[in-house]
């Protein structure tokens, strides 16, 4: 699968001279949908030509060709997943299938429209699941939907991939010293349990870096699956900021990933409502204080000037109008609806971009969720 994260986002967000253009399209692994993909793709690209016509820069036909061959690529269209994301403009195109869903959009303007992104980047319910055997290191990017495996990149798939020799088999043969609830004893070779805990940390230390290193900036929980034994020894030496307290019990290697996500939701859907809840009580609290704001035109403003600690967003809603990048200035055109052309975009994703460039956070909450009716809630700096 596609890995899209903070790196990817950035270097989209380097595009400022248009025509740029935004194609969005949920997909299916399976089923009867599967077949009308490619017609589905066709038309958007139809679309994105239409909004092209009599604007400057490149031609429709030569920016759009790398996407006109994937029309006809029956191997790209085996390999879906929730949804796809493509980006053309003069000297750049990229695709990318994500483990989620994105609403059917086409959107040409100068910059590319990322806010489908930046909401799947910020998703509360986004997670991740890490099983870890010494045998086997597996890591799943989650959402409410289901699972995606993740390429581990530098992260070690073993222990002796991590340490650089194998454990004899019978240094880490274990028994228990009694009943159920006791600890597992280490035998064999005068190795002791100090020993093999020592090799186990030594591997596990290098594990968590690799998944630092990967998930660097992703906020969302990492729940750990591994034996028992495995989760304290683990807990005790990571530095990941968001790995979850509670993880799954077990070696999951030959579960299927229905399975594994059933085990996993439960565990992070808790983190996904402490993260909300801490999001609206910041908002509250900010309220209280006059540190807030909610109107589009002062919220780019304010934007652009670097002062937004944390942007709240409605979930699918689009604001439609023209955005100066140097001032904040804004004019809306529309609320809601299609891309209305006339190298509009979308408000609400242009302060999403330049509070993440900035340094601020983003969290992007269903409607009924939302502190506000405008479709964004802002905490200022």
């Amino acid at each position: 699968m596609d890995h899209f994260g903070r790196d990817q986002l950035k270097q989209l967000f380097e595009v400022t001279a248009g025509p740029a253009v935004s194609i969005y399209m949920p997909t299916h692994r399976t089923g009867p949908d599967v077949a009308a993909q490619p017609l589905r793709l066709r038309a958007a690209l139809q679309q994105a030509r239409q909004l092209m016509e009599g604007g400057d820069g490149p031609r429709p036909e030569s920016l759009l060709e790398p996407f006109e061959q994937l029309v006809g690529d029956e191997e790209f269209w085996r390999h879906q997943a929730d949804g796809l994301a493509l980006f053309a403009s003069d000297g750049l195109e990229k695709f990318y299938r994500l483990p989620a869903p994105v609403p059917d959009l086409v959107v040409v303007a100068p910059t590319f429209h990322t806010r489908p992104l930046v909401e799947f980047l910020q998703a509360p319910e986004r997670f991740w699941v890490l099983s870890l055997t010494q045998k086997d290191v597996r890591l799943w990017e989650g959402t409410v939907s289901g699972l995606t495996p993740v390429n581990l990149g530098s992260v070690p798939t073993s222990l002796r991939e991590a340490l650089g020799f194998q454990v004899e088999k019978d240094r880490l043969s274990m028994h228990s010293s009694g009943g159920h609830g006791h600890k597992p004893m280490f035998h064999g070779h005068g190795a002791g349990k100090d020993d093999t805990r020592s090799e186990l940390e030594q591997f596990f230390r290098k594990v968590d870096a690799g998944v630092q290193a990967l998930l660097e900036d992703e906020i969302g929980p990492i729940i750990l699956a591994a034996v028992d034994y495995y989760h304290p020894i683990y807990q005790g030496i990571s530095k990941l900021e968001n790995l979850a307290p509670e993880g799954i019990n077990g070696n999951v290697s030959d579960w299927d990933t229905s399975r594994l996500h059933d085990a996993a939701w439960p565990i992070a859907k808790t983190g996904v409502d402490r993260k909300i809840d801490r999001a609206l009580e910041l908002w509250e609290n900010s309220y209280g204080k006059g540190k807030v704001e909610s109107d589009v035109s002062a919220a780019a403003r304010l934007a652009v000037a670097g002062r937004i600690r944390l942007l709240l967003s409605e979930k699918g809603r689009r604001i439609w109008g023209h955005f100066d990048p140097s001032t904040g200035d804004v004019r809306i055109v529309a609320d809601g609806g299609a891309d209305p052309g006339g190298n509009a975009v979308d408000l609400i994703d242009e302060i999403a971009e330049r509070t993440l460039q900035l340094g601020g956070r983003a969290l992007a909450l269903d409607a009924d969720r939302m502190p506000t009716g405008t479709g964004i809630a802002v905490v200022l700096r």
